[in-house]
C-alpha cells in the first residue's frame, strides 16, 4: 500500500496517510482536526530494485560501450 501526502484545508496541516490504491481524498480525514477537506499533495517516490542498487548505478541494459 502507498503512502500519500495530504493538505488540510481547513487547518492547513500536512500529513501523509497509508491507504489503499484508489482511495480518494474524500476518503480521507485530517488526523489534526476531522476535516474531510483535503488535497492530495504531489510527492516523490522511492524504488529500488535487486541487491547492490545505488543512486549512481547505470540503469539496466547500460552497457557502458561507446
Amino acid at each position: 500500500m502507498p503512502i500519500y501526502e495530504y493538505v488540510c484545508d481547513a487547518c492547513r496541516e500536512s500529513f501523509s496517510l497509508l491507504q489503499k490504491v484508489g482511495c480518494t481524498e474524500q476518503e480521507s480525514a485530517c488526523p489534526q482536526c476531522g476535516s474531510n477537506k483535503v488535497r492530495r499533495k504531489m510527492s516523490s517516490f522511492s524504488c529500488c530494485s535487486g541487491s547492490g542498487f545505488s543512486p549512481s548505478s547505470p540503469p539496466a541494459g547500460f552497457s557502458g560501450g561507446g
